[in-house]
């Protein structure tokens, strides 16, 4: 435990690519917890073989956590095997995934679910794979920011050719990335929660990275932050890469870190160093830190980008999430 004199409280959930006893012998993500005060890891969550987890986020008391989750074709007994969408899992894996909303059609997917600080909603992104946009013969699929309240209401859309919603700790703006078609670019925005208000963050400066995921708010709510490559490493899609079949740019795929920009737009700022790949971070309930998933491992660093401390290796390479759980 290189962490036990920061005497850090609560727990972390976070995805892992493990063997488990129900996989098959595959490789597959399960949702596992860490004890930041006794060093204890636990397997919560060990999806059947075929099922397949991308995200999760708990619930503001940390009884519950929402998931980005797809059944098993081969599970006879879920609600829509193969298909991804919103379920919820007590916090403690006691019970099988329960699905929260049921996509409209085969052409819809619903992913990133993160709740309000109120636990009175859950927002989350929707991806239509039939086309809105058309250039140069080839198709976009239309992606959109919803909330729903929780837990049996009507989805509400508010931002289109967006996702990654994010909302700042007192649950009054939301943070979240648009992308467009035409260029293959990302760009930051900001609105109220109720998506009204929407206003760009513009960056300048001799470096504005075009590849842009996983937003959230500093400590402080000034500042944003999010994950994109280094200069060194910037990727954009060529029109030849546009036409057949990159239709979202992503940090997740390529080696990127840790940035920052004031939420009134301005110079972004680069906090790490680590060229590292599937970057998500969550806030410690405290606000001193900053927990940081990797394809590397989980590490905590300070708001600022310094003091980085490695709290577990290798969780098997894939993209995932971390959050603190009280």
């Amino acid at each position: 435990m290189t962490w036990k004199s920061l005497n850090l409280q609560g727990k972390l959930v976070y995805i892992t690519s493990h063997i488990g006893s129900s996989s098959g012998g595959m490789a597959t993500p399960g949702l596992q917890t860490l004890d930041l005060e006794s060093g204890d890891v636990q397997t919560i969550f060990d999806p059947p073989q075929g099922a397949w987890i991308d995200f999760v986020s708990p619930s503001p008391s940390g009884e519950g956590l929402a998931l980005e989750y797809i059944p098993s074709g081969n599970d006879l007994e879920a609600v829509n095997p193969g298909q991804q969408a919103i379920y919820t899992i007590p916090s403690d894996g006691s019970e099988p995934p329960k699905l929260v909303l049921r996509p409209p059609s085969d052409s819809d997917l619903y992913y990133h679910p993160t709740w309000s600080p109120d636990g009175k909603y859950i927002y989350f992104s929707h991806v239509n794979y039939k086309a809105r946009y058309t250039l140069i013969g080839q198709t976009f699929p239309d992606y959109e920011i919803f909330r729903m309240k929780y837990p049996d209401g009507q989805p509400e859309r508010l931002a289109d050719q967006a996702f990654w919603p994010r909302l700042s700790e007192d649950g009054s703006r939301l943070a979240y990335v648009s992308f467009d078609p035409v260029d293959g670019s990302n760009q930051l925005f900001v609105a109220g929660a109720d998506g009204s208000g929407q206003r760009q963050i513009l960056m300048v400066g001799s470096y504005v990275p075009t590849i842009i995921d996983a937003p959230s708010f500093s400590p402080d709510n000034k500042l944003i932050y999010f994950s994109a490559a280094s200069p060194l490493k910037s990727f954009s899609p060529s029109w030849v890469d546009r036409i057949f079949g990159i239709p979202v740019a992503s940090a997740h795929v390529v080696q990127s870190d840790w940035w920052s920009v004031p939420i009134g737009g301005g110079t972004p700022t680069q906090l790490t160093r680590i060229a590292a790949v599937g970057l998500y971070a969550g806030l410690s309930p405290d606000r001193k830190y900053i927990v940081s998933y990797s394809g590397d491992g989980l590490f905590l660093m300070n708001p600022d980008g310094t003091g980085a401390t490695i709290l577990l290796g290798d969780l098997g390479g894939l993209a995932g999430t971390v959050s603190w759980i009280p």
